[in-house]
């Protein structure tokens, strides 16, 4: 059964394409792949980044912590009902963008090998899911032509933005 390792060791983009349609990664078998990485085990290192973001409407104001702790009175003003609108519609509008960047190991610019594997914390739920196939994470990697490793990932730490160009792969939580 065709499994993450088989992801990282596709090398062109034409039979990776093919794999991810039919391939299944698993939670533990991606963290197991994380650990032998950040053992020295396989020829790649690995960091990841997360991003917390609200749309900057929906952000806490520096008064909204007074009227949450506030009189009954002040929370039922129209100013207090305004601040708690915008504390439950931010925790519905919340994204929770988590990217993994598997680098080989040479020390020569340009990378020769790396794999982005990202997500918003929300395709991990089976309800609601914008792609057909549910539960999945989204991979990009050195297969595709102008796309280049600090970019991506300067692109995710600073804007928090994931590429557009990018593959679905199904992803199964073990623990669930």
């Amino acid at each position: 059964m065709a499994g993450f390792v088989d992801i990282i060791l596709c090398r062109d983009k034409k039979s990776l394409k093919t794999l991810c349609k039919s391939v299944v990664v698993r939670s533990d078998e991606f963290a197991s792949f994380i650990l032998a990485c950040k053992a020295g085990v396989t020829h790649l290192n690995h960091t990841m980044h997360w991003c917390d973001s609200v749309p900057e409407h929906l952000k806490e104001r520096e008064t909204d912590e007074e009227i949450f702790s506030a009189p009954r009175e002040i929370q039922a003003s129209k100013q207090g009902q305004a601040a708690f609108r915008r504390l439950f519609k931010a925790h519905g509008q919340r994204k929770y963008n988590i990217g993994h960047m598997f680098i080989s190991k040479e020390i020569s610019h340009p990378i020769s090998e790396w794999h982005f594997v990202f997500w918003e914390v929300q395709e991990l739920d089976a309800r609601n899911n914008h792609w057909v196939g549910g539960t999945h994470v989204h991979i990009t990697n050195y297969l595709w032509p102008n796309l280049y490793c600090q970019d991506v990932w300067e692109d995710f730490i600073n804007r928090n933005r994931f590429p557009s160009s990018k593959l679905h792969v199904s992803f199964v939580e073990t623990s669930r």
